[in-house]
C-alpha cells in the first residue's frame, strides 16, 4: 500500500541525511514523547525508557548518512531501534537483575506521557503477554501506529500484526478481569 499523503517527518529526512542539527532537533522534539511512552510500556521504568530513547538518537546520528526512505520509514526505524533497545534491556536484566537507576540522570521528557511506575494491575496484565504481543499492543494503543507501520517496525506482515494485536488485546482484557 502506498501512502499519497505527506508524513510530518518527511521534511526533515534530507536534513537527517546531511546530519543537520536542526533536523535532528526537530525529529527529536516530534517523536521523543511517543518513543519514551513506548519504551516505558515495554520496560516499565521511566529512566531506563529515557536511556533507551537517548541511545536510539545516538544510533540515528551514527547511521544518518546511509538512511534511505521517507518520514514513515524514519518513524519505523526509530520505533524499531527503541524495540531493540528494550530487548537488550531484557537480556541485561536477565544477566544482572539489580538495576542502579539512581545513578542515571533524568532526561527531559514531557511528564504528561510518563509516570514512575505502571499501575500494578496493568503491569501484571502486560506481563502475561508475549514480548511480541506486548510490543504490538503498546505500539498500536499507546503510540498510535497503524498496522502497516507496526509491520515495518517488526519486519513482518500487516496480517501477522493484526493477529498479534487481536490476541494480545484479548489476553490483556482477560488478565484485567474482562471477557475474552
Amino acid at each position: 500500500m502506498t501512502h499519497s499523503t505527506a508524513h510530518p517527518l518527511d521534511s526533515h529526512v534530507d536534513g537527517i541525511r546531511i546530519r543537520s542539527n536542526d533536523a535532528f532537533r526537530a525529529v527529536y522534539e516530534m517523536t521523543v514523547d511517543d518513543l519514551a511512552s513506548f519504551a516505558f510500556g515495554m520496560v516499565g521504568d521511566r529512566r531506563t525508557a529515557e536511556d533507551i530513547v537517548q541511545q536510539t538518537f545516538v544510533e540515528l546520528v551514527k547511521s544518518a548518512r546511509g538512511f534511505k526512505g521517507d518520514g514513515r520509514a524514519l518513524r519505523a526505524w526509530l520505533y524499531r531501534s527503541v524495540r531493540y533497545g528494550c530487548l537488550d534491556e531484557y537480556r541485561r536484566r536477565s544477566r544482572h537483575p539489580e538495576v542502579l537507576h539512581d545513578l542515571v540522570p533524568d532526561v527531559a521528557v514531557d511528564d504528561r506521557y510518563l509516570v514512575d511506575h505502571l499501575d500494578p494491575e496493568l503491569e501484571a496484565a502486560l506481563a502475561t503477554l508475549s514480548h511480541r504481543q506486548r510490543t504490538v499492543v503498546i505500539l498500536h494503543n499507546v503510540a498510535g501506529l497503524s498496522g502497516e507501520e507496526i509491520a515495518k517496525v517488526l519486519g513482518t506482515s500487516r496480517r501477522a500484526v493484526y493477529g498479534l494485536i487481536e490476541r494480545g488485546e484479548a489476553r490483556l482484557r482477560n488478565a484485567l478481569g474482562g471477557e475474552e
